[in-house]
């Protein structure tokens, strides 16, 4: 699959696009250059960022990001080739916002929804109810897909140990509310809140009583509370489970993944690809961030660490740095130094090759988008940076 295939098939037709990879391979900034990419193609696009880290805002060169699409200004986006009918929107995720959003949903009334809003157990334990984080940025990212406004949708999750966990958290969302011990509690739970605490069961009980000594909360009372309120919505998180699944599984989601070159980076690279194809997800491309490339892109370098350059190579050199600088500059050992720099240069472009060849044969073979963005200069900070590594990744020329 070429560059031109790759755009066609995930940022002009597709729903939604998921960079995935581990950390510090620069996938934020790929995630924001691929959401500018779409909107140059007449798209109107929503960014989104899991991880909590500033990195989106600064790559996007805006200040602080909210848990609702923030438009990146018109004539910043005209200026780097952005028609009228595309557009920008980047965000951040409040995750326990989001997750208060989905109770307010999911509540039979008013009054049920204030019951767990209210709730002590619930304000405690909302951000560590299992798979909570994932759950809600998988409920955001469907909200987002759900709105007429945004035609595609591009998600910059977490680090590669958690990459994948959004996938799995809408069941574990339900298997957590399905679980035994969720059960066992919701029943005396029950029982205690209608008939008192006398008919309570001993065992969860005694249970109970101890927790509530421990943390000084009226724990048996707010557990029975929040539980019973918290049963009636399990229906409605485990019908938007399902539903979200089916989105992320679906023919108009794609899965980018991002990594770096060097050999690690590679390894989990290929460990995360293993997983992706064993959770049936749609990767449509594999971009490498940060590689070393030789001048002209040319392949691998001429020069080699065992193989030093002629004498004759040398003094051509030199004689050239002191044609150029005059006859007081130190040119015998200016162009042993350049000569050493190159030379080093060379290997590093050798060293990625060899540790990201396995994963391009791999990529190629399946028929996906193998992109490499070379190593820039400086850092990217804003809209003209992301510009350029949009270009590079769809093997544009870019000066500079």
């Amino acid at each position: 699959m070429n560059a031109s295939r790759f755009a066609a098939d995930s940022l002009e037709v597709g729903r939604i696009v998921v960079c995935v990879g581990c950390g510090g391979v620069g996938k934020t900034t790929v995630a924001a250059a691929l959401a500018l990419e779409a909107a140059r193609r007449h798209r109107k696009v929503a960014v989104i960022t899991i991880d909590p880290a500033r990195r989106l805002a600064d790559a996007l060169g805006v200040g602080k990001l909210g848990n609702e699409p923030q438009e990146i200004p018109r004539d910043q986006l005209t200026a780097l080739g952005v028609p009228e009918d595309g557009g920008l929107f980047a965000m951040m995720l409040d995750m326990k916002r989001t997750f208060d959003d989905l109770v307010e949903r999911f509540s039979e009334d008013p009054a049920a929804r204030d019951k767990v809003l209210e709730n002590p157990i619930y304000r405690h334990v909302s951000d560590a109810l299992a798979g909570s984080v994932e759950y809600s940025a998988m409920e955001k990212v469907f909200q987002l897909c759900e709105q007429e406004r945004f035609d595609l949708v591009i998600v910059d999750t977490p680090p590669a140990q958690h990459a994948l966990d959004f996938l799995d958290a809408p069941q574990r969302m339900v298997d957590f509310l399905e679980s035994r011990i969720v059960q066992i509690l919701i029943h005396p739970a029950m029982a205690a809140g209608r008939f008192g605490f006398k008919v309570f069961h001993r065992g969860a009980s005694k249970i109970l009583q101890l927790l509530e000594r421990v943390s000084g909360l009226g724990f048996l009372e707010d557990i029975s509370e929040f539980l019973m309120a918290f049963e009636h919505m399990s229906e409605g998180f485990r019908d938007r489970a399902v539903q979200v699944r089916e989105l992320l599984l679906g023919p108009e989601a794609s899965f980018v993944l991002v990594a770096g070159p060097a050999r690690e980076s590679a390894i989990q690279a290929e460990q995360l690809h293993d997983r992706l194809e064993a959770t049936g997800v749609p990767l449509s491309a594999v971009l490498i961030n940060r590689v070393h490339r030789w001048p002209g892109d040319s392949g691998v370098p001429p020069l080699r660490a065992d193989a030093p350059p002629a004498p004759a190579d040398i003094a051509a050199l030199e004689a050239a740095l002191a044609g150029n600088e005059g006859p007081d500059f130190p040119a015998e050992t200016a162009a042993r130094a350049a000569i050493a720099a190159a030379t080093g240069y060379a290997e590093q472009v050798r060293r990625d090759v060899r540790a990201t060849e396995s994963l391009q044969r791999r990529t190629e073979r399946q028929g996906r988008y193998w992109g490499t963005i070379p190593e820039l200069a400086e850092d990217v900070h804003d809209l003209a940076g992301l510009g350029r590594v949009a270009d590079l990744i769809f093997e544009r020329s870019v000066e500079g």
